[in-house]
């Protein structure tokens, strides 16, 4: 009786604890978006002006011109919120991100109790994905990064619960089409989630039936984006039209960082400044809207890729450690950019002081899941391509989710573009890596000081 007692205490415990950890993180997500002025600017400026293009019935647009830059997921969403509000407040963005971001710490905790029965990973990792400051500060940009997320963890959920398959194939189909249409890569994911069961059922005929289902049902999802495309700009992009533009600026001679520059200081032969001049009409007419420059850029970026394979290696990995390694600068820049020259509370020195200790402890903990999400990979890398090839060799869900999603994302970032605002999507996947390791290692001390 008295283990059944302290079982039910344990329990209770629990249900508190995730209780008042949820109403924190929601607390802290409102206070944020309440008290920390920010102002969208560069690539969120544009998703609002998308947004409100979409409100005001001009359609998918940008300074009256079509445009396909980027995914159109996000600000057609937030277009049509906005519609349905009846306002094209920023205020009215910041508290759809809130809503998703409940959503998602909904679908995170189902997910974690049926990924694992370990009390201190669950605990762990849903506490991290209530109070993280990334989690809960980009709720107050207009931006990609709560959205996409959002639709990953959902994405997630249909992987790891199996009901009817006839009903759970296609959405995950159809949540992979509007992740990929808001984030191209996503195109590629079918192939993530199709290993994902293969390492964990060996089942040839189940992968290949959810492979096909999810990767025709994206496709049907993203077709009539695509159709809109040909319309628009008379050849084929599925989603965006900046992959070759990002391709080339991310890897061309005069790049040492590994990330955006200017157009202006790309390398540029004269026959391809010639070019860029034209479609640019030698700057009168945005990148943005410059469908064409993919068309030269792609074959450029390749080119440059394959005479120069170490130099792009460099670059990657100066991507990668951007991304993941590079700490949290971003929440000032991107999501409390204007709290310093509007906040009232301290003085110069007061406020650069405790602005540069948020700074030091986010940096921490971003540094610090990264690791920890890096070592996961590489600790497991053996398992997944062993589990590949083997006929008998099954992996379970937590090896597999943790390790594929973090290794999808490192490859993608590692080619194309990195700052440290891409790691956003990734943080869960980290954070479930940290948890279930320091489960792993308090379990063997344990074992190890009771003998």
């Amino acid at each position: 009786m008295k283990m059944i007692k302290i079982k039910e205490l344990r329990n209770k415990f629990g249900l508190w604890y995730l209780t008042f950890i949820t109403f924190l993180g929601i607390y802290l997500r409102l206070w944020w978006i309440n008290n920390i002025p920010t102002k969208p600017i560069y690539d969120f400026e544009t998703y609002q002006e998308i947004a409100t293009n979409i409100f005001n019935h001009l359609g998918h647009s940008f300074r009256g011109e079509p445009i396909a830059f980027q995914g159109m997921g996000y600000p057609m969403a937030l277009g049509f919120i906005y519609r349905l509000v009846g306002n094209n407040d920023l205020y009215t963005a910041k508290m759809f991100n809130v809503v998703l971001s409940i959503l998602t710490l909904i679908l995170v905790f189902f997910i974690l109790i049926k990924l694992t029965h370990r009390r201190f990973i669950v605990y762990t990792a849903y506490t991290f994905a209530a109070l993280l400051p990334n989690f809960i500060a980009y709720n107050n940009v207009i931006s990609t990064e709560v959205f996409i997320t959002f639709i990953l963890i959902a994405a997630l959920f249909l992987q790891l619960y199996t009901f009817d398959p006839r009903i759970r194939y296609p959405l995950l189909g159809a949540l992979i089409g509007v992740a990929a249409l808001t984030k191209p890569f996503f195109l590629a994911y079918p192939v993530v989630i199709a290993v994902a069961v293969w390492l964990k059922e060996k089942d040839i005929k189940k992968t290949v039936i959810l492979f096909a289902t999810v990767f025709l049902c994206m496709a049907l999802t993203v077709a009539p984006w695509t159709y809109r495309n040909y319309q628009k700009f008379g050849r084929f992009i599925p989603v965006s039209y900046n992959s070759g533009y990002v391709f080339y600026v991310n890897n061309n001679a005069n790049n040492t960082t590994g990330a955006w520059m200017p157009l202006s200081e790309i390398y540029a032969s004269p026959e391809l400044k010639a070019k860029m001049d034209a479609i640019l009409n030698h700057g009168a007419r945005s990148e943005k809207l410059a469908h064409e420059l993919e068309v030269i850029f792609k074959p450029e970026a390749k080119k440059w890729i394959q005479e120069n394979p170490w130099e792009f290696t460099k670059l990657g990995l100066l991507r990668l450690n951007a991304t993941f390694f590079s700490g949290a600068w971003d929440i000032e820049a991107w999501t409390a950019n204007e709290f310093k020259e509007k906040q009232d509370w301290w003085t110069e020195i007061e406020y650069l002081r405790s602005a540069n200790a948020f700074r030091a402890l986010t940096d921490f903990i971003i540094n610090v899941l990264s690791a920890f999400g890096f070592m996961y990979v590489l600790l497991n890398v053996k398992n997944i391509l062993w589990g590949l090839f083997k006929k008998d060799e099954t992996l379970n869900d937590l090896i597999t989710i943790p390790t594929l999603n973090i290794a999808f994302f490192i490859a993608i970032y590692f080619v194309f573009e990195g700052q440290a605002r891409y790691n956003f999507p990734v943080l869960f996947f980290l954070i479930l890596a940290m948890s279930v390791t320091l489960d792993m290692m308090k379990s063997s001390l344990y074992n190890e000081s009771s003998r």
